[in-house]
């Protein structure tokens, strides 16, 4: 019932929606039992507005809107809580899926939230749309930050750091700068390996840190289980609750794709930090 009353409280457009579709189908039925133009005419003008009002509704943001002050405050803390799951640093990442986010009300959340990670950029030309206002608004809350980009192996890898370095700027007390690989390549292990590889010094270089490896298990244990990627820090997605990632020297685990947090609409991912917040101190950008 609570996942029920949680889903009403952080889609209201949704259901917004289904009512104004209900609405116009019974409106139709309506006058479709009605002769004349008249009944042409209404039923154009119906038409017409439907898109028109979906329109408002996207484009008018839930804060603005009193009806819904209240949306987006469920959490569901007991997934992040240190007593019920061990000591570890929990964190948030976020992409614009999770669209307008309220930053303040995030920053007094009552999860334990020590780092969110924000994606900016994807391959050499897609960025975030929300990156920029999420990366300004985000700035000098309790929690440190972290930027990511998502690797397409088919793209040339200087010309993907270069999309990311034109619109990334780092600073002392930032985490990495983090490369988000799961994508195989068609064009064989060796040519995505090489990429990954330029990727990572040209980000080494620019920020003057190595960065950190996003990937999953079965992408680590096949591309990155050499002693070529030891020395660098590797975030796990392995939705196994926050259990240890067997075999993997993880430095970071996204444990789950299902954590609400009040002022962000719907679902987030969920990750820990292997260390407490002094060991996450350590490893930013000094």
């Amino acid at each position: 019932m609570q996942e029920i009353i949680a889903y009403i409280h952080l889609h209201p457009f949704r259901i917004i929606a289904g009512i104004v579709a209900v609405f116009a189908v019974l409106i139709t039925l309506f006058f479709l039992q009605k002769k004349g133009i008249k009944k042409w005419l209404t039923l154009a003008a119906i038409i017409a507005f439907i898109p028109f009002a979906f329109r408002i509704v996207k484009m008018t943001p839930v804060r603005k809107i009193r009806l819904f002050e209240n949306v987006s405050t469920y959490e569901n803390i007991e997934k992040s809580s240190f007593q019920e799951n061990g000591i570890r640093t929990f964190g948030l990442d976020i992409s614009h899926h999770q669209g307008y986010i309220e930053w303040d009300s995030v920053a007094t959340s009552k999860h334990p939230i020590q780092f969110i990670f924000i994606r900016a950029t994807n391959g050499t030309r897609i960025l975030d749309r929300e990156f920029h206002r999420n990366w300004e608004e985000s700035r000098g809350k309790s929690f440190l930050r972290g930027v990511y980009h998502y690797y397409r192996p088919s793209q040339n890898s200087t010309n993907q750091f270069n999309f990311f370095k034109s619109h990334v700027y780092l600073r002392k007390g930032d985490l990495p700068p983090v490369l988000d690989m799961e994508e195989n390549s068609w064009f064989g292990k060796d040519n995505l390996l090489r990429g990954v590889k330029n990727w990572l010094a040209l980000a080494e270089k620019h920020y003057g840190v190595k960065p950190i490896i996003y990937t999953n298990r079965d992408f680590y244990l096949r591309y990155f289980n050499t002693k070529d990627f030891k020395p660098y820090h590797f975030w796990i997605a392995a939705y196994s609750g926050r259990h240890r990632v067997a075999n993997i020297p993880w430095t970071f685990h996204q444990f789950t794709e299902e954590i609400y947090v009040k002022g962000i609409e719907g679902k987030v991912d969920g990750d820990d930090f292997n260390g407490d917040r002094k060991a996450l101190d350590k490893l930013t950008i000094r």
